[in-house]
């Protein structure tokens, strides 16, 4: 008669093999790093344009295989969503949900941190500052912390990104338009698409994104340049056109 042995708990080893059978971005990437690609092998496979979203994917790996607590309140934020995640949609053993569970709260904790979000903030908005300084034309993408912390479409990532174009001084003209009257923060720079016809470049990534149903606002006060999508989609028009792709500040990027 064969006796069924349990097997002692081995967490790394558990959080592995849920990883191979994860069909999401996270999976992917573990099978990237399987495989030695680069952090520019991997965009490339991924049809990204930047890289930034490797080290944020590296680091749920990290939370979710070695029950490490991210630092930034961001990151930590998007762990704390992957974890309930998995706790909701997962078939754990009873050990690795009850570590999830302890993990989360100490996640959750660090994503609240009122003063990491603002020194994170602060970070965010210097080096806004310093790329709207060199006042390059082009299209520039925007957004505001509290719709990053938030995404509009939790399911996807996808949020409220202000994307309009700049033919001089990129700070000057978000200001001009309510930066320090109509928003209840300071706007956080994510990308800059540089374009001498920076009008016509503006008019083409917008009807893009009123083709895929990107939603954009149209209230009074806040400007026709919102849109609910990503900088994945962003990225891929201005590829699509030929131009350079500067990270300004790189978040999660969605599933889609």
């Amino acid at each position: 008669m064969t006796v069924d042995v349990p097997q002692p708990y081995d967490r790394r080893a558990e959080v592995e093999r849920l990883l191979e059978a994860d069909d999401t971005v996270l999976g992917r990437l573990w099978q990237y790093e399987k495989q030695g690609l680069t952090p520019q092998q991997m965009a490339e496979a991924e049809g990204t344009a930047t890289t930034g979203w490797v080290s944020i994917y590296r680091m749920l790996v990290r939370v979710l295989r070695d029950g490490e607590v991210p630092t930034a309140p961001s990151v930590a934020q998007s762990a704390g969503r992957r974890v309930r995640a998995w706790l909701k949609n997962l078939d754990l053993s009873p050990q690795l949900r009850d570590d999830l569970i302890a993990q989360e709260v100490l996640i959750a904790s660090r994503a609240a941190d009122r003063e990491a979000q603002s020194e994170e903030v602060a970070e965010a908005v210097e080096a806004t500052k310093a790329a709207e300084a060199a006042g390059t034309p082009g299209i520039y993408v925007y957004t505001l912390p509290h719709y990053l912390r938030y995404p509009y479409d939790p399911e996807t990532g996808r949020t409220l990104l202000k994307v309009g174009h700049s033919s001089r001084d990129a700070y000057y003209r978000a200001s001009s338009q309510g930066r320090l009257t109509a928003l209840p923060e300071d706007p956080i720079l994510l990308r800059i698409y540089p374009v001498e016809e920076s009008a016509a470049a503006e008019r083409d990534f917008h009807g893009w994104l009123r083709d895929a149903d990107h939603a954009g606002g149209r209230t009074q006060r806040g400007g026709s340049e919102w849109y609910v999508t990503s900088t994945k989609f962003l990225d891929r028009i201005a590829r699509s056109k030929g131009l350079e792709v500067r990270e300004v500040t790189e978040f999660e990027a969605g599933e889609e």
